[in-house]
């Protein structure tokens, strides 16, 4: 088994133990973006706020929406912030890349095309995003906070909301229903 690095987790995913309760975080799947020595930052992927993008995109100025989308819960921080994660494809934004076939950007612009159907073929609108300070996500780490997994695109993009949790454990061969620890905090 590969060893984790728990100083750089970016591109991984956290996924909360079951004892974890932190109403923020508990059953979620979170992936890393950017993990440095300055903290750590992250999206919520399995946990949905609206069912539908339509409402906020008047406010965005978007005109034509004739594609709709979920809008999910990033993280308890700056929640009128959006993100978005997509699969890397010839479409340029002005985006991060967090591996090389996904990439997270901020850009109205890929709101737009992906409301018109010119956007990327397989995407994630988060609200909000997760963060952590110098240290802090070690921290969580050694107190069994959190699971560590390879990031998985599929899971992101293709897997059912309900079942992305179970989904990412399973990449590491945990079975959440058989996990038996103290009640984590964050």
């Amino acid at each position: 088994m590969k060893k984790v690095d728990i100083t750089n987790l970016s591109g991984m995913f956290l996924i909360a133990v079951p004892g974890l309760k932190d109403p923020n975080f508990e059953k979620t799947v979170v992936l890393i973006c950017d993990h440095t020595n300055d903290g750590a930052f992250g999206l919520v992927i399995n946990r949905i706020l609206l069912s539908s993008f339509i409402p906020l995109s008047s406010g965005l100025d978007i005109k034509e929406c004739i594609i709709d989308l979920p809008v999910y819960y990033g993280g308890p921080v700056k929640p009128e912030q959006g993100y978005i994660l997509y699969s890397s494809s010839n479409i340029y934004y002005p985006s991060i890349k967090i591996n090389r076939n996904l990439s997270l950007t901020t850009s109205k612009e890929i709101l737009i095309d992906i409301a018109t159907g010119k956007g990327p073929s397989k995407y994630l609108f988060t609200l909000g995003f997760a963060g952590w300070s110098p240290g802090q996500l070690e921290y969580e780490l050694m107190i069994d906070s959190w699971l560590v997994a390879p990031s998985n695109n599929k899971i992101i993009f293709e897997t059912p909301v309900k079942d992305r949790w179970k989904a990412a454990a399973d990449l590491i061969g945990v079975d959440l229903n058989r996990v038996v620890c103290r009640q984590a905090r964050v």
